[in-house]
């Protein structure tokens, strides 16, 4: 068929640090794409000079390069300004005309396809949550203040979209559900973990990093290590994950908790360390790229999620990739890739004690969790099988419109 163009439009930077699952994801689809597709992005910027706005700037991301054209900067990634960014960047999308022709647009949020509602190139979206998270008491998305106009955006834009993919296959059922005739459109598609990020060591090799990574950290080669990733924010919660782990810490004195990402919550988190009396066993490690943590990963003992809800998250998959097992709570797909006393241990509850008992069994557990129960999950995830439905839909599409 030739090369097919493929143009996403998300307020990612790819090659920037940028926390959060859909920037993974977004960096996955483009550095695993066949040499019949190209990709550019339009999005913002972390790096004014490197990638001005306003402006085409070719990237590597290693495997692929991509073309890449942030409409504005974005200065403090880990923080949340008073005017919603999905908001700025759909404005900015509205008034500044991209001038290169594609054969598919694509979006990871429904907002930015709004200025793109007549345009006749196929269009295709992933929707990373099941979007009833407005609903919940720990939701951090804006749209919980008017729910119902985002379903209303949502009945306009979605039947616009050629396809729908979605991170959770309750969302496509009610999808499927809203909107009958169009159900072949939505598809379930699981995350995955990128093998040449996120794989085991040796034990030699694990203890030399362990000891280096401690005089970075501030940790000891005998502590036992546990490690978050995620943003400071609601939906992560994070003060769950600490008062959980200050229970861990009365029972095993070497513990130390390692969170990886920043976020609107970081004061808070700050307060309660001081207040727990945890400041001395709790190391908040700001934003990482993804090579920094994966060295992290491969040095730890466990994993923990404390999310209040979630897709399928990536960072599950990137810490069994790892060989490292992990302690969750019970949200989205995690029951897809968590067994219960084989690679992991789930949370009966979203509760401190409950969260506690699941890291206490998987540092219990540790030598039979460990290895091959999680790379037997993890590798069942790897891009080149996860992303070959999403790059044949680009194929299909494409010759749709060429025809």
């Amino acid at each position: 068929m030739g090369n097919i163009r493929v143009c996403t439009i998300y307020p990612a930077d790819p090659v920037g640090t940028i926390p959060g699952g859909i920037d993974t994801f977004i960096r996955g689809i483009l550095r695993w794409a066949p040499d019949d597709i190209s990709f550019s992005l339009v999005g913002v910027t972390t790096d004014r000079a490197a990638r001005p706005p306003g402006k085409w700037t070719e990237c590597d991301l290693g495997r692929r390069k991509f073309w890449f054209y942030p409409i504005i900067a974005l200065d403090d990634p880990g923080g949340r300004s008073i005017l919603p960014l999905s908001l700025r960047f759909s404005t900015a999308l509205s008034v500044r005309k991209i001038s290169r022709d594609f054969d598919i647009l694509e979006f990871h949020r429904i907002e930015p396809s709004l200025p793109y509602y007549f345009s006749d190139t196929p269009k295709n979206a992933f929707i990373h949550q099941n979007m009833d998270v407005l609903l919940h008491k720990h939701s951090d998305i804006r749209w919980r203040h008017l729910p119902w106009l985002y379903y209303k955006l949502e009945d306009r834009l979605l039947p616009r979209m050629r396809s729908v993919f979605c991170v959770r296959e309750d969302a496509v059922a009610a999808f499927r559900k809203r909107f009958p005739e169009f159900a072949e459109r939505f598809r379930f598609i699981p995350t995955w973990m990128d093998p040449d990020l996120f794989h085991p060591v040796s034990d030699d090799r694990r203890s030399e990093l362990k000891t280096r990574l401690g005089k970075t950290y501030g940790f000891q080669t005998n502590d036992v290590l546990l490690v978050s990733v995620g943003r400071l924010d609601h939906q992560k919660n994070p003060l769950l994950l600490l008062d959980a782990f200050d229970n861990v810490a009365q029972v095993i004195r070497d513990a130390r908790l390692v969170m990886v990402g920043d976020g609107v919550l970081r004061d808070k988190v700050l307060a309660h360390l001081k207040k727990r009396g945890l400041k001395d066993r709790v190391i908040l490690a700001g934003l990482r790229s993804a090579a920094e943590i994966s060295d992290l990963l491969r040095v730890s003992s466990v994993f923990v999620l404390s999310s209040a809800y979630e897709g399928m998250p990536m960072c599950v998959l990137e810490a069994l990739g790892s060989g490292l097992p992990a302690a969750v709570t019970d949200v989205g797909e995690i029951r897809r890739i968590i067994r219960p006393g084989v690679n992991g241990e789930i949370a009966e509850t979203h509760s401190p004690d409950a969260l506690a008992a699941a890291i206490l069994g998987c540092i219990e557990h540790h030598d039979v969790f460990r290895g091959k129960p999680c790379l037997d999950v993890a590798l069942r995830y790897t891009p080149s099988e996860v992303l070959k439905p999403v790059y044949d839909n680009y194929r299909r599409l494409a010759g749709s419109s060429r025809t």
